[in-house]
């Protein structure tokens, strides 16, 4: 079984009937969808990618990523990309992920995108979607909804009431306080996306000291060297695979390519047991843990 565990549901740039043709091209069983938070981003150059990489790989240099991230939000939150400003939605439509899980019964499930600085009823929001069938967790994203992590605390509390796991995109400082949220809910599985960006190394140097902390592998925010390094930190144990399509890594006709990730997965110097956790059986160990309430 190979589960997708960090998608997002764009239509604009990927409908659901290509989604399901690349996942069958791809042996990609299921995908667990993120409603869209931003409009359609512009490619961004690898060169780029790279350099950001770099600075965050050290903490010396990490401050300047954070200067280079807040140089392209606007006031109002968006995103300002080669000329463009693209809006940032504070409240992402979990509706539309609901529709498509109930179109494709078997091959999607979603994430609950909630945002509770914007959203006055938030666990009003969380409770209406943890009873459909199919939402499995919620997704948070301080890095750009802009917020301390403190303020996740009654949302955290009741993902470990419910044993429903934590995606969450973490921010710069006190937007990405990993260490709190773990220390504070430990049956609570937390995943930080992308490989713990934008912390990386120092996030891989807790996993002894919160055994509920796991990190994806999706995003062109790494590449294979980093996946891998992720890997050898964390153990293939507290990895997941993820993409974050339709992001990033385009094919020849400049849509999704599912299988460079998968590739790194493929590629990475671990038994085969190792390897299928990774691609989805430990994900499905997490689930499990909420089917037995």
């Amino acid at each position: 079984m190979i589960i997708d565990m960090h998608a997002h549901f764009e239509p604009r740039m990927l409908p659901a009937a290509a989604a399901l043709t690349k996942m069958d091209a791809a042996g990609v069983d299921k995908v667990v969808l993120i409603p869209a938070m931003n409009e359609p981003i512009p490619e961004t150059p690898e060169a780029l990618l790279a350099f950001i990489r770099q600075l965050l790989r050290h903490r010396a240099t990490r401050p300047l990523a954070e200067r280079i991230h807040r140089a392209t939000m606007t006031p109002h939150g968006d995103v300002k990309i080669r000329g463009r400003t693209i809006p940032i939605y504070p409240l992402p439509n979990n509706d539309r992920v609901a529709e498509v899980m109930a179109a494709h019964p078997g091959r999607f499930l979603g994430w609950i995108f909630l945002n509770p600085r914007a959203d006055p009823d938030v666990l009003g929001t969380f409770e209406r979607f943890a009873a459909m069938p199919g939402f499995v967790g919620v997704k948070l994203h301080p890095h750009w909804h802009d917020y301390h992590t403190a303020l996740l605390d009654p949302i955290l509390r009741a993902c470990e009431a419910r044993r429903m796991p934590a995606l969450i995109h973490l921010g710069f400082g006190r937007r990405g306080d990993f260490r709190a949220m773990a220390t504070r809910y430990p049956k609570l599985p937390i995943i930080a996306a992308h490989a713990g960006f934008p912390f990386f190394g120092d996030l891989w140097h807790y996993r002894r000291a919160h055994p509920n902390l796991y990190v994806d592998l999706s995003s062109p925010y790494l590449d294979e060297a980093l996946a891998r390094a992720a890997v050898a930190a964390m153990g293939p144990e507290r990895c997941l695979y993820g993409t974050d399509a339709p992001y990033g890594f385009p094919d020849a006709h400049h849509t999704y390519d599912y299988g460079e990730i998968r590739g790194w997965i493929e590629r990475l110097p671990v038994g085969t047991r190792e390897r299928e956790g990774i691609f989805g059986a430990r994900f499905e160990e997490l689930l499990d843990a909420r089917r037995g309430l």
